[in-house]
């Protein structure tokens, strides 16, 4: 009796179309500077705490730590992002334009959480050394509570305008 046989992967790169990633341009720089991007972090980190911390408070270390990620997953977004873009293209996925997309919303969302990120800097390094921690946990939910309030709002002011119903 004869065995069933198996249907062949569907996708934008099935079968013998998918192509080695690892040849593609730019792969092997970005590869690189990834892994040094993350071994200068490492040692970042390890020369500011074992050199710097213990001039600072927590709070200003902390600040210090959420700034260094967030620049190295900055630069590893902005190396990758052109790359990842150019193999959905290959790929053949596209972005389809909507005519009602909310570019003034998502540009008002992305702004609200980089002012946050701002204000939460700024708060560690500056203020919160002066406050106890419970103090400090309520700022820091009383400013998720402003940005999911300007964001909330802000959304569901769209959708009020676009007529759309929610239930």
């Amino acid at each position: 009796m004869e065995q069933p046989k198996e249907s062949p992967p569907t996708g934008p790169w099935s079968g013998d179309l998918r192509p080695d990633v690892t040849m593609t341009p730019g792969f092997g720089w970005r590869v690189g500077a990834s892994i040094l991007i993350a071994i200068g972090w490492l040692s970042f980190l390890i020369l500011w705490l074992f050199f710097y911390a213990s001039a600072y408070n927590i709070f200003q270390n902390l600040a210090i730590v959420i700034v260094s990620v967030l620049a190295s997953v900055g630069l590893l977004g902005a190396m990758w992002a052109p790359w990842g873009m150019r193999m959905a293209k290959t790929a053949g996925v596209s972005q389809k334009c909507e005519p009602d997309r909310p570019i003034l919303m998502t540009v008002i969302s992305v702004a609200t959480g980089v002012g946050w990120l701002i204000f939460l800097m700024i708060w560690l390094f500056f203020y919160a050394g002066e406050y106890n921690g419970y103090q400090n946990i309520a700022v820091f939910i009383l400013s998720l509570v402003v940005v999911g309030i300007v964001n909330g709002g802000g959304w569901a002011l769209w959708s009020m305008m676009r007529g759309r119903r929610w239930f």
